[in-house]
């Protein structure tokens, strides 16, 4: 295939669903993953897209409107940090909420094998489907629609269900955190559900890897004020000083994940 038409093969993947990996395109290509590499360095020159370990995303970003078999590929060891720093903000009798992210996902695989009693409540049936083994965890499944591509419940249902509960820490994630905007979400449905869990939950702990920082979603989940702990794969101050400034200045916790230990003590001062 002439590199032209790679290029072209390329972005009409990542038009469909924002993310593509370099293995897979080498096999649909039919050129080496080399190949494939040299082709996306071009297009990131371009402007046109954004490269990442294993794989390329669109410079709008990505979030839920993605299917989570295609998530799950991307940004895996930036995802599994995040999920392992914000496993260590859960206390013994907590009762929790894990949205349908690939972030919250591999918290759920680490719940696992979890000996500490707690209550998990979520709307993603793969979440469920890690933890419901473990005796340890009373697991609350929210009922709803099946959403296929996203493996999770959602609809009328949910939100009424989620108005009955108190969720003590909810982990979230979304498709973009910004400034002007806030935290956003990229389908209606899924802001809904995200923002519901905000107005339940008594503390709310946004999950956010560095493609996420400064970028906007159509449908608004909240403000930076609605944040009491803000879990990253790298330092704010790197991508996006002004954002960190603000939030340092308000109540929201950054926790560095690069960085052991920063930010549990000042947790921990709240009562938990």
């Amino acid at each position: 295939m002439h590199a032209i038409k790679r290029a072209d093969y390329i972005m009409a993947m990542l038009e469909q669903n924002k993310v593509v990996m370099v293995a897979d395109l080498s096999r649909e290509m039919g050129v080496t993953e080399e190949t494939v590499r040299k082709d996306l360095e071009k297009l990131e020159k371009q402007d046109r897209l954004c490269r990442v370990h294993g794989g390329a995303y669109l410079n709008e970003g990505y979030g839920t409107e993605t299917p989570v078999k295609v998530r799950n590929k991307i940004l895996r060891e930036e995802k599994a940090l995040i999920g392992s720093r914000s496993l260590e903000l859960i206390r013994e009798k907590d009762s929790i909420f894990l949205d349908c992210s690939t972030t919250a996902l591999h918290m759920a695989k680490l719940l696992a094998n979890w000996d500490k009693k707690i209550t998990l409540m979520t709307n993603s049936l793969a979440v469920a489907t890690e933890v419901m083994q473990n005796a340890s965890i009373r697991l609350v499944l929210y009922g709803g629609e099946l959403n296929r591509d996203r493996v999770a419940v959602e609809g009328k249902s949910v939100l009424n269900e989620m108005r009955e509960t108190f969720i003590n820490k909810a982990f979230i994630s979304s498709a973009g955190v910004s400034l002007e905007a806030g935290i956003t979400d990229s389908t209606r449905e899924e802001a809904e559900i995200r923002r519901q869990v905000i107005r339940q939950a008594k503390y709310c702990i946004l999950m956010a890897d560095n493609t996420k920082i400064g970028r906007n979603g159509l449908y608004v989940i909240g403000g930076l004020e609605d944040i009491d702990t803000l879990v990253l794969d790298c330092p704010l101050e790197g991508i996006d000083p002004k954002l960190a400034k603000r939030l340092a200045a308000g109540k929201t916790r950054v926790i560095d994940g690069t960085d052991s230990g920063k930010g549990l003590d000042s947790w921990k001062d709240k009562g938990d």
